[in-house]
């Protein structure tokens, strides 16, 4: 059976998935609680491929070890030696039908499957990440067909937007 395949700090799900963290609560970084800001504020310069998207929280939750996430607006964030899993999505303004891929890189490499928002549908992004030294991970545009422009964008991405890395032992 595959039901304990995956650990949280050492500790096996039940049959039912549940995970009991007696002692010690799991290690993650939550990032992104809906609360508004312009994303002009972000630092942000475009909404094309290649581009940094950036991601808005005031009070991010950080138990991971040495692992550095700001507050405010960030596009990216660093992580210790070790295994994680990551999630992440957001929304954007389109100026007419249209998609936005968002993605996860380490450098240059994209290392998720990116996050895909559309007028009717959005996607999250997911990576599993294994290293053995602190890395810093940025998030930047994969895809962009009439993605508004930075000012345009409102509150959307901040209200929208999160990020959640759980580190797996």
């Amino acid at each position: 059976m595959g039901y304990n395949a995956n650990t949280i700090n050492s500790v096996e799900p039940s049959t039912t998935g549940v995970y009991l963290l007696q002692g010690s609560a799991a290690s993650v970084i939550c990032f992104g609680r809906g609360e508004s800001d312009a994303y002009s504020n972000s630092g942000a310069s475009a909404m094309s491929v290649g581009s940094s998207f950036y991601f808005y929280d005031t009070n991010p939750t950080n138990t991971i070890k040495n692992a550095t996430v700001n507050s405010g607006w960030i596009s990216s964030f660093t992580l210790p030696a070790g295994k994680y899993q990551v999630s992440f999505q957001s929304h954007v303004v389109f100026s007419a039908t249209g998609v936005c891929g968002i993605g996860l890189y380490d450098a240059a490499t994209l290392i998720s499957t990116p996050m895909q928002i559309g007028d009717v549908e959005a996607s999250h992004g997911v990576a599993f990440i294994n290293i053995t030294s602190a890395k810093t991970f940025t998030f930047q545009i994969t895809q962009a067909t009439n993605v508004s422009s930075v000012a345009l964008q409102g509150n959307y991405p901040a209200e929208f937007g999160y990020l959640f890395v759980l580190k797996v032992e």
